[in-house]
Formats: C-alpha cells, structure tokens, sequence
C-alpha cells in the first residue's frame, strides 16, 4: 500500500514537471517570434518612412525648378532689357516703313517674347499692296520683317480706274504714275475696294492673249493696251499708238491666234493701214484698211 501511493506520488510529481516545462517552452516560443514580429514591424516602417522622405524631397526639387522656371518667364517677359527697339523692313519698295508700322500698330511693340509672330504676318497680308509676309525675333530687342509686295499689272475701269495686280487684286485708285499700264473695261463688280479681287475668267483669259498678242512683231512697235470686254462671247483689243482693234471670241484663243497669224501672212508690210481686225466668225475674218474702206463697208475675207 505504501509503495503504490509513493508510485502514485512520483508519477503526479513527474506529470507537473512536464507541465511545466511545456508552458516555459511555450513562453520562449512566444516570446522569440514576438521580437522576430517586432523587428519585421520596425525593418517595414523604416522603408515607409524612406520612401517619403524620397518623395517629398522630390516634390520640393520640382516646386524649386517650377517656382525658378515661372521666375525667370516673369524676368524675360517684363525685363525692359527685351523690348522691341528696332524693326528690320525687308522688301518693300512702294510702301514705307513708317506706313508699314502704322498698318500693324502696337502688334510689334512691347517685350519681344510677347510678340505673336503669326498675326504679325496675317495683318501685313491684310495690306492690298503685301502679297506674302514673315516676321522673326532678332535677340535681344529686334524684330525683322521680309515681305514682298503686289506688283502693278493693269489698271480697271470700275466706278472709278483702279490699279490691280496680275491676281486681280486691287491695290488702288489710279495714279498718273500708272498711265502705261494695260487698261481694261466692261467688268462689273459690288463696292470695289482695295484689297478686293475681282479677277474673272474673262479677265484672266483676256490678258494672256494680250500677252501673247504683244510678242508678235506686228505689235512690237504698236502694242496692245486696252483690252474691252463687252459680253461673255466677245472681246476687244486696242493698240496704244494707232488704235487698231482685234474682237474675237471667248474661249478660242488658240483658234484666233491662228487666224491672225493668216492675217499677218497675207497683208504683208501693209500692217501700218490696219484699223479693224475681227476673228470672232468661225468662217470668215473681217479687216479693215484706214484709207480705203468705209464703217459701214468692212472688207470680209473667208478662210
């Protein structure tokens, strides 16, 4: 009896030192992945705290070139030291530089990065006498501008004579200086006013002939200056010097080239007598001499 209760005691006393040493061994455990958590904890919030300390430091780089950049903007842009104090005019011959100046106005005043260099263009091709212009910056306070104007082609009798370019662009009323150019009448157009084209097919086709027409050698001496249209179908022609007049037809200049080259080839030397030419049949040319033929009585030729 004595025996089995010391076994029994030895056996309790056994069981509460393994007890025992499972919870020591449990608080070990517990307490070594605690430091292990701790220092993963503490590893990810240094990276954390990195991170934006990398970050801000690069928001404040950018805000300080930001903030330089803007600064320097404001510098150039309001700095007198870049104001427009000399404007370089390129091209022009008729018109002056203080007209030019005038037409663009404060557009090339000021600080020379304020400058719109494209409206500065559009506005002097607003001009009727500019036909293209372009602008650049001349560093630190120019500003050069080439343009090149509209050349005086012929003069046009509308509700007053008018000077145009080979475009059909008026460019203005008439002056004695333009006397010798071609001359031309029988257009209509609404409220003509420099600047506006009134260029038309007719017009068009008529002085190309006229061109061509004055490069013969019957008209060397003699040249063609006025050109009449009178309809859509019909146009005249009419010497400077003796004038003779030329009618043909719309739209065949070949066709009446032809013709007055035949003219030409028959009547020889006599070209002097001529007063009337007309190519405007299809079948036959009708000349008129000066001395020996009457108006009412033109003399007819058929090819």
């Amino acid at each position: 009896m004595t025996l089995a209760v010391l076994e029994n005691k030895k056996n309790v006393t056994a069981l509460k030192q393994a007890r025992t040493y499972q919870l020591k061994s449990r608080k070990k455990m517990g307490s070594a992945g605690g430091k292990s958590k701790q220092k993963n904890i503490d590893f990810d919030l240094g990276a954390v705290f990195k991170m934006l300390a990398e970050g801000i430091a690069k928001a404040i780089l950018i805000a300080a070139c930001s903030y330089g950049v803007f600064a320097g903007y404001r510098f150039v842009t309001s700095s007198p030291y870049f104001n427009i104090n000399q404007v370089e005019w390129i091209g022009q011959q008729r018109l002056s530089n203080m007209e030019l100046t005038s037409w663009v106005g404060p557009m090339v005043v000021g600080n020379i990065f304020q400058l719109d260099l494209n409206a500065i263009s559009q506005k002097l091709a607003e001009h009727p006498w500019v036909r293209t212009a372009s602008a650049r910056r001349i560093f630190p306070q120019g500003l050069h501008i080439e343009l090149k104007e509209r050349i005086p082609f012929a003069r046009i009798q509308l509700n007053q004579v008018y000077v145009m370019d080979n475009y059909g662009i008026l460019l203005a009323p008439e002056e004695k200086s333009f006397d010798g150019l071609p001359f031309i009448t029988g257009i209509q157009a609404k409220d003509p006013s420099p600047g506006q084209n009134v260029a038309n097919e007719e017009i068009i086709r008529g002085l190309k002939t006229m061109y061509y027409f004055n490069r013969l050698p019957m008209f060397e001496r003699n040249p063609i200056d006025t050109l009449r249209i009178s309809n859509r179908s019909r146009i005249t022609f009419v010497t400077k010097n003796r004038g003779m007049e030329v009618h043909m037809r719309q739209g065949t200049a070949q066709e009446n080239f032809k013709n007055l080259m035949l003219v030409l080839d028959t009547i020889g030397e006599n070209e002097k007598d001529l007063s009337y030419i007309d190519l405007s049949f299809k079948n036959k040319i009708v000349v008129k001499h000066r001395k020996n033929v009457k108006k009412n009585s033109p003399k007819t030729k058929k090819t």
